[in-house]
């Protein structure tokens, strides 16, 4: 055992002694992202899911969908923390420069589509990634923003697609880990899943309290939706400002406790 080691484990046993608790180290081998300088995240914050399907859930990943992927960041750094093969990720990002960096960095399943409640064409609100005021590339939406000027967004027109739908053309069964940030759309993408939403096992979504895009739909909404189709929610973390929260929902057949 090195010094390091034996120093740590005496730390602990003070620790455990004042405390009269009993505390567990977990070994996590080290995740190590392709980063994108632009990317809005480092994708460690998935760390928090990752535990949670360890304490609920009754299944292992073995797909990843992600809907709004910004550079993928989260979607890798979650394949590895599950071990899943490249193969069986799935993302989706309508921002044309942002999927053509990411689809460079990563072999996944990537698509550059709008996922809705409906197929067709649509105009993208698409942030310029470089030239912003708000130095975020995670912002851009099919809906047109509230709070942001539209001199920091381009115009693009995009393909819109229901996810039933891509899921039936695909053959996909089941998804087990879907994450979900397409700012004030998803509620839409949810619903696009239509009679298919209960085959996905566990959603990581943003949801807001207040109208950050025009004409969205809020938190209540999304939460009836879920819980209509057999979703408990296992975690809820909520913004200092009170207005967006994260929450973590799986379906009720695949949770190894009761919540």
């Amino acid at each position: 055992m090195s010094s390091i080691n034996k120093i740590a484990k005496k730390l602990i046993g003070v620790i455990e002694r004042f405390t009269n608790t009993t505390i567990t180290v977990t070994n996590k081998p080290r995740i190590t992202i392709k980063g994108n300088p632009n990317a809005v995240s480092d994708g460690t914050s998935m760390q928090t899911y990752v535990d949670l399907v360890g304490k609920f859930c009754t299944y292992t990943p073995e797909n990843i969908f992600e809907i709004g992927a910004n550079y993928a960041q989260d979607a890798e750094f979650l394949r590895q923390r599950f071990n899943i093969n490249e193969k069986n990720v799935y993302v989706f990002e309508p921002h044309p420069q942002i999927f053509a960096e990411m689809k460079n960095m990563y072999q996944f399943n990537a698509y550059d589509l709008a996922v809705s409640n409906e197929n067709g064409r649509a105009k993208f609100n698409a942030i310029d990634v470089t030239h912003n005021e708000y130095k975020n590339s995670g912002i851009s939406s099919l809906r047109e923003g509230l709070a942001t000027d539209k001199k920091n967004f381009i115009s693009v027109d995009v393909e819109m697609i229901r996810m039933d739908d891509f899921m039936l053309k695909n053959g996909i069964k089941k998804i087990d880990f879907l994450k979900l940030d397409v700012e004030g759309m998803n509620y839409e993408v949810l619903e696009g899943f239509g009679k298919l939403l209960p085959q996905v096992k566990a959603i990581q979504t943003e949801g807001e309290y207040k109208q950050y895009w025009e004409g969205q739909k809020v938190y209540k909404e999304m939460e009836d939706l879920l819980v209509t189709n057999g979703f408990r929610l296992v975690s809820f973390i909520l913004s200092n400002d009170g207005i967006q929260s994260d929450s973590f929902w799986i379906q009720e057949k695949y949770l190894k406790q009761a919540i």
